[in-house]
């Protein structure tokens, strides 16, 4: 009977760490990252805030995207969390970079990147990896450190500012969107006053890839020691045609992938994982619950419950 008692407690302890963890132990083959509620506010601007400790973080494999050109990228670890507060969503990410690459204000200057991409409707078969296709469209949100610099200066560095000696003529035309097509169409690259660090963009195939400014979707990254974080948010849900819609409950699939500027890389220049499903859950985020402290006290109940149960055996021989 005390060998039982033993195995049961084993059972328990098992049992408590899994669920205050949050992890699931049979979620098909794909890794599953489930965002739980989180009380509000959630300090989406402090990547390395405490806060961020009691989001589980699930490691997901990198490879050098070898499907189209231009091709590039490295094998390296992504370590993805999310949580909603009932609102908005907020996706944690953690990557590997040597130095921070953050300007493309000179022709050799490409910026560290990283990107979340979803099909376009919730629970629809997975697309296609890159760019989703004609009848399986994506959202991609991609943040990039050199729009957050732009953000955090103000605007982006003039010519001056970037080539000190250069002469630059006057330019009659500068407020008038017909001599400046780039703005006028809604290139990313040409706007002059930045109002998020991430593009919202939608894609149904190669070539297809197309900016949605309207979605509001913000981001923010901070990199110490070798290591970018940064999180991303939307809310949950926006009614516009090709962004995702993520109402409690929802499951979807999600796939990544990073740039990394100090390497070159750009377009399809890039590290991708394969698709995981992203659940939101109804379940509360337990504070100071995280992956910290709650493998080393499962083990010790573990092994404090095998101990009972050959002291059980020992006294009953």
């Amino acid at each position: 009977m005390r060998r039982r008692g033993a195995v049961l407690g084993l059972a328990l302890a098992l049992a408590a760490g899994l669920t205050l963890s949050g992890a699931r132990l049979a979620v098909s083959q794909a890794i599953a990252i489930v965002a739980m509620r989180a009380p509000s506010p959630v300090p989406w601007q402090e990547p390395w805030a405490g806060f961020w400790g009691d989001v589980r973080m699930m490691p997901l494999p990198l490879s050098a995207q070898a499907s189209v050109a231009p091709k590039g990228g490295k094998r390296l670890t992504l370590e993805a969390g999310a949580v909603h507060d009932g609102e908005n969503l907020f996706v944690i990410l953690e990557w590997p970079d040597a130095s921070p690459s953050d300007s493309v204000s000179r022709t050799e200057h490409f910026t560290d990147a990283i990107a979340v991409q979803f099909p376009s409707e919730a629970g629809v078969g997975v697309p296609a990896l890159c760019m989703g296709a004609t009848d399986a469209a994506v959202n991609i949100w991609q943040w990039r450190a050199a729009w957050q610099t732009e953000l955090e200066r103000g605007s982006a560095p003039s010519i001056l500012q970037t080539y000190p000696d250069a002469v630059v003529d006057s330019y009659p035309f500068e407020g008038e969107e017909l001599y400046q097509p780039g703005r006028a169409v809604g290139n990313p690259f040409a706007e002059a006053l930045r109002v998020s660090a991430v593009d919202n963009l939608v894609a149904g195939g190669f070539g297809s890839l197309t900016a949605d400014p309207l979605a509001a979707v913000a981001g923010w990254g901070q990199w110490r020691q070798g290591t970018w974080r940064v999180v991303l948010t939307r809310p949950l849900q926006v009614g516009r045609e090709g962004n995702i819609e993520l109402g409690n409950g929802a499951n979807t699939d999600v796939a990544f992938a990073v740039w990394d500027g100090a390497a070159q890389e750009r377009d399809g220049m890039k590290s991708v994982s394969t698709f995981a499903k992203l659940e939101i859950s109804n379940e509360p985020l337990a504070s100071g619950i995280g992956m910290v402290w709650w493998l080393p006290a499962v083990a010790i109940l573990a092994a404090l419950a095998v101990w009972l149960g050959l002291r059980a055996g020992r006294s009953s021989a």
